[in-house]
Formats: C-alpha cells, structure tokens, sequence
C-alpha cells in the first residue's frame, strides 16, 4: 500500500485541509487508510482506478464516480473500495465546497455530485490529468495550481457562514442557536437558511458534530467517564455515538468515525482530526 498525506499550499487555507494519495494494489475488498475521512468535513474524490461504494446508515448505497464530491456524512455510513485501487483525495472544510464549487451545501448531505457534469470544466479537466500522475509532488502541485486558479476567480459570497462555522469551531460546539443568532444579530430562520445553503446542514446538527469530535479528542479517560466540558450527561453521549459511529460506543477515547468497513472487529477508518 502506497499512503501519502500532502499539504496544501498556504494561500489555500482554510477552505483546504489536507491532499492524500492512496495507491493500493490488492484486488477484492480492501482496507481504507485511517484519517482518510473526518466528521464535519467535506471531499473531492479523484478515482483514476477502482471503485468506491458508499452506505450511509439513513441513504440508498451509491458508487463514486471517478469525479465527485461528497456532502457531509450526518449518520454512521459504511464504505467500501474495491482494488487495485488509486485514488486522490482533497479534504476540505466545512464551507470549502460552496467556495470552491458554488454547490448549495443542502442539496447533496449524505450523497455526492458528479464533477464531470459540473458547469465549471476545470474540475473534470483536473480529474483527468490526477489520471496520468502517480508521483505525490507531481500531484500535490497540479492540485494547488487549479485550486489556487479557483480561488483567484469570481466565487459566490459565503455569507457570513463561514464566520459562524468557525465560531462553533473556535467554541467546540458548545453554543447554542439562540446564542448564535445574537453574535451575528441574524434572526433564527435567517441563519439556519444561510448555514444549510452554505454548510449544508442545521447549525445545531454542526454544533453537535463538533462537540462529538472534539470530545472524543480530548478524553483519555476509563470507558464510564464523560468529558464534562462537551457533555453533561450519559445519554446525549451514547445518542451523538449511535448517530455518527451507528453503534454503542465500548470505550469513549474511540476515534470520532463516520466511515467503516465491514469486518469482523469493524474497522475504524474515519478518524476526527
């Protein structure tokens, strides 16, 4: 297996996180790299070879096509590749996608949108030059050349979405709606519209995706602890774990998963980051 975490040049920060490259010659069903998909972000998919099947927990099962981005993952999914396998992957922040991509973020939680029928040619132009590099450097410099070109360009207005999203960010979750109307003196609708146009979910939804992560991040603790400071009791706790990982949790300093495979132990690969 051939793994590879790049980063992306500065002057794409922060609609851009990570690239990662993932080249793996098995045949048949394989095993994702760990910290390949995070919870509360969002991913441009290039497949130049293999395929990719995903199942969210609430959602029809759907194949990748070679070009996509997928929505936020709200619920526990299953996802499974099957090799020999290449695979490019831009990891991007919660409002990255409608910056990048002009996509209202509502209209595609759960699924994905095939890039190829995008209006914006750059996007399968770029699908098919990651097709003929296998070299990390070749790749991550292609990358930060059409995204830095995108940036340059005309983009539709985040709306102050962004601010919010990293309000709730910068507070780990911890803020409630009402709360978040009066920081940014919005009404109530007003800001659930503009948060699920651009992020692609309820701001409540982000909050208690945030909270789950960073909670789950910084606890070291026996199974039957909590992390006062994200939650206040078992049950909130356990329904956030059933909703995101789709199962009980058996420890609580278990990574932050919205992706597994189908295995025996049932594998992690999703990790918050």
């Amino acid at each position: 297996m051939n793994f590879h975490i790049c980063h992306p040049g500065d002057a794409l920060r922060p609609f851009v996180k990570q690239f990662y490259y993932w080249e793996d010659d098995s045949r048949g069903q394989i095993q994702l790299p760990q910290h390949l998909f995070t919870l509360g972000d969002q991913y441009m998919v290039f497949i130049p070879e293999g395929t990719a099947v995903i199942k969210p927990a609430d959602h029809a099962a759907f194949t990748l096509p070679s070009h996509a981005v997928t929505g936020h993952f709200t619920s526990a999914c299953q996802l499974q590749v099957s090799g020999p396998v290449r695979m490019t992957v831009v990891q991007l922040n919660a409002y990255g996608c409608y910056r990048m991509l002009g996509i209202d973020g509502e209209s595609f939680t759960n699924y994905y949108r095939n890039l190829d029928l995008h209006e914006n040619a750059v996007w399968s132009q770029l699908g098919n030059r990651l097709q003929q590099l296998r070299d990390p450097q070749e790749i991550t410099a292609v990358l930060n050349e059409t995204f830095q070109q995108v940036l340059q360009s005309d983009a539709p207005c985040l709306k102050q979405a962004d601010e919010m999203a990293d309000y709730l960010l910068a507070r780990q979750g911890n803020v409630s709606v009402e709360e978040l109307a009066k920081a940014f003196q919005l009404s109530r609708p007003t800001l659930e519209r503009l948060f699920n146009r651009v992020i692609g979910m309820p701001p409540q939804l982000f909050a208690r995706m945030v909270r789950f992560r960073n909670a789950l991040q910084q606890t070291d603790m026996a199974q039957w602890q909590m992390p006062a400071t994200a939650y206040y009791n078992l049950a909130m706790f356990i329904q956030d774990h059933l909703q995101f990982n789709g199962e009980m949790p058996s420890w609580y300093n278990a990574p932050a998963t919205i992706a597994h495979m189908p295995a025996p132990a049932m594998q992690q690969v999703a990790v918050a980051s």
